[in-house]
């Protein structure tokens, strides 16, 4: 029952984010454009998770949690279930002990860690600094 209630938290979330995302997309058109460049320039694969999809996910919200934490130990500060080259993966953010934020994706049917990075101070900066980590095999419950 807490995971629908969580699931359910962090669908309206996104619904609510979206929605003020796009609006502010049509009132603001050139000051959103380097932006929407960007997202189109970072991999242009992310697309939305269906209803179907959601229901299809064999690793809860939690378990996805405690993947992500072992590999990054740290404070989750962001998530989003998504769809990354066709592969629906947790996506968490995670603010470590020296404030250095890492990006774990887990893999929402198997519960694999996809790739796990930091995340980069400068976002208007172009070269790829991030740090990719070690490979772990994924933690079974």
């Amino acid at each position: 029952m807490k995971i629908k209630a969580l699931l359910a938290i962090i669908f309206s979330a996104m619904l609510v984010f979206g929605l003020t995302t796009n609006t502010n997309a049509q009132t603001k058109p050139d000051e959103n454009k380097k932006s929407t460049d960007k997202q189109k320039d970072d991999d242009g694969e992310d697309e939305e998770v269906s209803a179907a999809e959601r229901k299809q996910v064999k690793i809860s919200a939690e378990q996805a949690r405690r993947t992500a934490l072992e590999r990054v130990a740290g404070i989750i500060v962001e998530e989003e279930l998504e769809k990354e080259n066709g592969r629906i993966v947790y996506s968490i953010e995670i603010r470590d002990a020296n404030q250095k934020v890492f990006d774990v994706e887990v893999d929402a049917h198997t519960g694999a860690i996809v790739n796990a990075e930091e995340e980069d101070d400068d976002e208007d900066d172009d070269a790829e600094k991030s740090k990719e980590l070690k490979e772990k095999p994924p933690v079974k419950d």
